[in-house]
């Protein structure tokens, strides 16, 4: 079949739309075919809204570009957040006491408080007799709020985070708003944030080590830093233990020492944190059994198709290592994986309703969604009156407020 060359020309044009779109859109249909009264209905009406909305958000009107200038829409965001943490999460989690709900938000908190009372965090099970499947990094990082009793707050802070971030690697407000406002109309991401779902909040700390990572100067002390922040990260999941790798990939091009710095010490501090409480945990090193799951989900077609496909993933990475913007390695290298995972899920449960892979996806929307709005604002027209993005250049999601170009030097 032979597309129409104007059918061509408009999809090369939108693709990134679209694409945006169906990244943002596709894991909300699961909430949506879950919880809608009507999801005939539902589903089709919130899709155009929502269409209509990341439109109206990319070239918006005046009155509406002025309010994106300012701090108020990411604050009102980190605010709404926070509200939900206070106010819905203690509902959804008091559906434990029906032995219903999610226990994600139990296996931090449980493994969390353990860690910081020096005992083993991985001596006991969530209410649904479920193992753990936070890794120790990543629970160490939260185990103070988990103390304390506010780790609901994790993923405003890991929003006021990305904001901060963005504000320290010179993205306007325009830029911040647009992209915090594109990320969280996908309405999965305010159930995971309501029942206390770990990982939007790990989603949007990988981006914000990226960026910071890709500046053009990086002092020795923040590097270390991030560093270590991306062994822990790393350990959050199994499936997960790529990421140092992956980010040292993507810097590679135009910061090669630095980029060896990541990959190496990240993944190092990754194993070296395993390989300690494993050594706790001898007999049954929870964390593993995610590994059962995945072989669950891919196993024979499936999983030759899977190979296939991460594997023309990973040649095409290869090939456009140099000429591919770190954001754009990463959306690919943490997407790719995801989208696996999340479809092989869906081929098992059959219907979407069931869907719980659809919370694979929001692990990686963070940066592809970032990489996404690079590219539609290279695309847009009111990108060519504020001036194309240099080569080298972070991605930035409009016209507007472009971050300095990051020079490909040694550092």
């Amino acid at each position: 079949m032979v597309f129409p060359s104007s059918t061509m020309r408009f999809l090369a044009k939108h693709g990134a739309f679209f694409g945006l779109f169906a990244a943002l859109q596709l894991p909300a249909l699961q909430p949506f075919a879950k919880f809608a009264p009507a999801p005939g209905i539902a589903v089709p009406a919130f899709l155009l809204a929502a269409a209509i909305g990341l439109w109206l958000l990319l070239d918006p009107p005046e009155r509406l570009r002025r309010w994106l200038d300012t701090a108020w829409p990411s604050v009102s965001l980190v605010g709404l957040l926070a509200l939900v943490a206070v106010f819905i999460y203690p509902m959804a989690d008091g559906l434990k006491q029906r032995g219903a709900g999610s226990d994600a938000d139990d296996a931090m908190i449980l493994a969390g408080r353990a860690l910081a009372e020096l005992h083993n965090p991985y001596a006991s099970t969530t209410y649904l007799g479920n193992p753990f499947s936070p890794g120790p990094g990543w629970v160490a990082l939260w185990a103070p709020l988990s103390a304390l009793g506010a780790y609901a707050l994790i993923s405003a802070l890991a929003l006021a985070a990305t904001v901060l971030a963005l504000r320290f690697t010179q993205h306007g407000w325009s830029q911040i708003n647009t992209f915090v406002l594109a990320l969280f109309s996908c309405v999965l991401l305010w159930e995971l944030a309501a029942i206390g779902n770990d990982l939007p909040a790990w989603g949007l700390l990988v981006l914000c080590a990226a960026l910071v990572l890709e500046q053009p100067r990086v002092s020795k002390g923040l590097l270390v830093a991030l560093t270590a922040l991306l062994g822990c990260l790393a350990t959050a999941r199994i499936a997960f233990s790529h990421v140092p790798l992956l980010i040292g990939l993507s810097l590679l091009p135009v910061k090669p020492r630095r980029a060896l710095v990541v990959a190496v010490g990240g993944t190092a501090i990754a194993l070296l944190l395993h390989a300690v409480f494993w050594g706790m945990n001898p007999r049954w090193y929870p964390p593993l059994h995610l590994m059962g799951q995945a072989r669950w989900l891919l196993s024979g077609p499936s999983l030759f198709i899977a190979l296939g496909f991460l594997g023309a993933v990973a040649a095409w990475m290869l090939r456009r290592w140099r000429a591919w913007p770190p954001p754009l390695h990463l959306a690919w290298g943490l997407g790719a994986p995801m989208l696996v995972l999340a479809a092989a899920d869906l081929l098992q449960r059959g219907s979407l309703p069931r869907w719980k892979g659809a919370t694979y996806l929001v692990t990686s929307l963070p940066v592809v969604a970032y990489a996404l709005l690079g590219r539609i604002r290279r695309d847009h027209p009111r990108a060519a009156t504020a001036g194309a993005t240099p080569a080298g250049q972070i991605p930035s999601p409009t016209g507007r407020d472009a971050p300095r170009a990051a020079p490909a030097d040694r550092g």
